[in-house]
């Protein structure tokens, strides 16, 4: 597991760094490595070469650019690293937790709060690499695609074209069935086939009528009158099922 640190107080990176080292003891099994920087410009700037760190601990309150920044600025970049803030003040919490952060902590702290913090990290990676799975290309090429990404796979002229949230088509070599078999096996139950040549992500479902299913980007995927009842019951049991966690 790759980890960077930011915070512009040395003293602060010495003792961010000394809570890695403790809770990474503890947990040889993650393999962490940890890279330490001072500037948040810099950090941006290796981000931009390297990337692929898995959990981001940044202070907000640097000069130059606010960690909250450097958080904004890695997400729009569709980039989703585990980020926890480690600062001095409250006043951003709100703020950080549109950001998607996966914890706040206030300085100082005690390796217990950095522990859950981090515990709380690391099971969230794991859940999301869990859903990440290797699609082989009619090209031939092997491409890494997070699940939640595709809204649908539609079936034409022998191929399976996956359509993606940013509007990106991939082709693929595997059958309707295989690939309905691989996302079922990485996310049980967020995938359904309404209709024959098509699967449909239960995240991207704006609304069903017994005709049809309406996506969120405004695709309408045709559905059998009769299996309006169960597709709607699937679709309500999965969000339930999904708000709880």
């Amino acid at each position: 597991m790759r980890i960077a640190i930011c915070d512009d107080n040395p003293e602060q990176l010495k003792i961010i760094q000394a809570a890695v080292d403790s809770y990474s003891e503890r947990h040889s099994e993650l393999s962490i490595q940890a890279a330490l920087y001072d500037s948040p410009l810099l950090f941006l700037e290796e981000w931009s070469k390297n990337g692929n760190y898995d959990v981001l601990l940044l202070d907000i309150c640097m000069p130059g650019m606010l960690g909250t920044d450097v958080a904004r600025e890695i997400r729009q970049r569709k980039e989703n690293p585990e980020i926890v803030f480690l600062t001095t003040s409250a006043d951003f919490a709100i703020e950080a937790f549109t950001l998607k952060a996966t914890h706040y902590i206030i300085k100082p702290f005690s390796q217990e709060q950095f522990d859950e913090a981090m515990d709380r990290a690391v099971e969230k990676h794991k859940n999301t690499m869990a859903k990440n799975i290797t699609l082989k290309l009619r090209s031939g090429e092997a491409r890494l695609v997070d699940l939640n990404e595709i809204m649908y796979v539609e079936s034409y002229s022998h191929s399976q074209n996956i359509h993606l949230k940013t509007g990106e088509q991939i082709e693929t070599r595997q059958t309707l069935s295989e690939l309905l078999s691989i996302f079922t096996e990485h996310a049980k139950e967020q995938f359904i086939a309404p209709y024959k040549g098509y699967i449909v992500n239960h995240k991207s479902i704006r609304s069903i009528e017994p005709d049809k299913i309406t996506l969120k980007s405004g695709v309408q995927i045709p559905m059998v009158k009769r299996n309006f009842n169960q597709i709607k019951e699937q679709y309500f049991a999965f969000i339930f099922d999904e708000g709880r966690h």
